[in-house]
């Protein structure tokens, strides 16, 4: 089945490096003789460790090793994150091969476990291996988890998930397969625990989306779908039920559908937030929002995403004469606004290309709403009173160095703009040089204009200014407008507004005695 997967062979040989260097040390410690104490002790040398697994598997086989506890002793070596890889790839092989009734039940078990968070993918092509060859086919939602986690330069169709859920469905479309598996999510196998605890059916959903939303990006597909779907189908259950009509509502009257599986978060809390003010609230913004997209011309309406309605709320209610801009009138007036200010493009690391963050730069990647969102962002930024709040804030994250601060700007009526603050948690504190979002900053920025946060761990960050890799990662992944703001001195900040699909716009210095 798989290009790069022919059994236990070819496993070994794809770490051959690795394993001749194990091969190739001494170890004062020699085998013991018995498999099982052999295989669990990490003093010998992985050779011998392999030898043994394989030894003690012979000996299973054979009925003179209890099988039960040598597969128990071999999943705490798999599900180890210290055991050693080539060792770890032979055991996980081992354990699928087995095909006696209980082994088989317990090898798909751990399976459905182990590939939602699965990061080797030899582990991955080995597990898809076995799941082909025994027709186990209600592994099918555990391979879209695992197949929805994006590797950077290896094209979906390349991997073994893909593979996997195609040979195991029949070799439908898998496009269809996945949104199958997103309207029902829940694995049959899966105990209650599981999906109590785990959330496995919730988890399974969003990122069955998720994954759609990679495979079909025009978004045809998913229209057609959710077009399709019978609400009154009785095997649909109630939550995805309650998605597919909020999906549609979104691209009925706003105009959007979600691509991500944080999107579809974003959208549920806006439809059905727990807090019933907060639902209130949404309530009247998304007839506001509603209202306003319906006097959007058609090619206003192009590639719209959740991020840009806020702006487009906002601008329909405050600036009215903006909505008359076609793309390049919007382009036309935030150029002659940024024209003159100094930017401050952030140092490539290693390997990264040259930044661009100029807004002449990304032109052909930018759509009309994009373009009307950076306009209002910069609009939000010449606020006096978000200023001083946020060099207010500047000050705190200075003095905090187990994390960077970061929060939330959102629009009052008419001008009145304020970035409300939200300090990581202490479980979020990662380092200096990182703002990890809250779950509570998610909650409360339904209706925000743009998440934000700062680099201000030296004395003049420049060389730091923009988006890190991860920031991007981030807004890819959550599609939310993001603003960095970097300290060059005591009294000047630098602003880039940045997307998750690349584009980065310097909007220049906020000066603080400019008050």
């Amino acid at each position: 089945m798989m290009k790069t997967h022919t059994k236990l062979a070819l496993i070994l040989s794809l770490s051959s490096v690795t394993l001749l260097c194990a091969c190739s040390s001494s170890s004062m410690y020699e085998p013991s003789g018995n498999p099982l104490l052999d295989l669990r002790n990490p003093e010998l040398l992985e050779r011998d460790r392999v030898a043994a697994a394989q030894a003690a598997w012979v000996e299973v086989e054979q009925g003179i090793r209890d099988r039960e506890r040598t597969r128990y002793a071999m999943k705490n070596l798999a599900w180890s994150g210290g055991t050693d890889t080539e060792l770890r790839l032979v055991i996980i092989d081992l354990l699928m091969s087995d095909r006696s009734t209980e082994g088989d039940a317990d090898s798909r078990a751990m399976a459905r476990l182990l590939l939602p968070t699965e990061r080797d993918q030899e582990a991955v092509r080995v597990i898809a291996y076995h799941a082909v060859e025994s027709g186990w086919d209600e592994l099918i939602p555990s391979f879209v988890r695992s197949l929805s986690r994006p590797i950077p330069g290896v094209p979906d169709q390349d991997r073994a998930e893909f593979e996997a859920i195609q040979r195991l469905s029949g070799d439908f479309p898998i496009e269809r397969v996945v949104f199958d598996v997103f309207l029902n999510p829940t694995q049959e196998t899966a105990t209650q625990q599981e999906n109590a605890v785990l959330r496995s059916g919730d988890r399974t959903r969003d990122q069955a989306w998720g994954l759609l939303g990679r495979l079909d990006q025009s978004g045809e597909m998913r229209d057609q779908f959710i077009s399709s779907v019978d609400i009154a189908d009785e095997r649909i259950d109630t939550q995805s039920r309650e998605l597919i009509e909020d999906l549609r509502l979104a691209r009925d009257e706003l105009g959007v559908l979600p691509d991500t599986s944080m999107e579809v978060a974003w959208l549920g809390s806006l439809r059905h937030h727990e807090d019933a003010r907060n639902r209130a609230q949404n309530e009247q913004w998304w007839a506001e929002t509603r209202s306003a997209v319906r006097s959007l011309q058609d090619f206003q309406r192009q590639d719209l995403r959740l991020r840009n309605l806020e702006p487009i709320r906002w601008v329909h209610q405050n600036q009215p004469g903006w909505l008359n801009l076609d793309r390049e009138g919007v382009f036309g007036l935030l150029n002659s606004r940024l024209r003159g200010r100094t930017v401050h493009k952030r140092k490539p690391g290693r390997g990264e290309e040259p930044r661009l963050e100029r807004l002449g730069d990304w032109i052909d990647r930018m759509s009309w709403g994009d373009l009307l969102t950076v306009l209002v962002v910069d609009q939000s930024l010449e606020s006096e009173q978000v200023q001083k709040q946020l060099f207010t804030q500047r000050a705190l994250d200075k003095k905090d160095d187990s994390t960077e601060y970061g929060g939330v700007i959102e629009s009052g009526s008419q001008f009145d703009w304020r970035a409300v603050l939200f300090r990581p948690r202490q479980r979020d504190r990662i380092s200096d040089e990182r703002f990890v979002a809250s779950d509570d900053m998610f909650r409360f920025s339904d209706r925000s204009l743009a998440h934000y946060h700062f680099h201000a761990n030296e004395r003049n960050n420049a060389r730091h200014a923009g988006p890190s890799i991860q920031d991007l990662r981030n807004a890819l992944a959550s599609q939310r407008t993001g603003v960095v703001l970097t300290s060059l001195s005591s009294d000047e900040l630098n602003a880039d507004v940045y997307f998750g699909n690349g584009v980065v716009v310097d909007l220049g210095v906020i000066d603080s005695r400019s008050h």
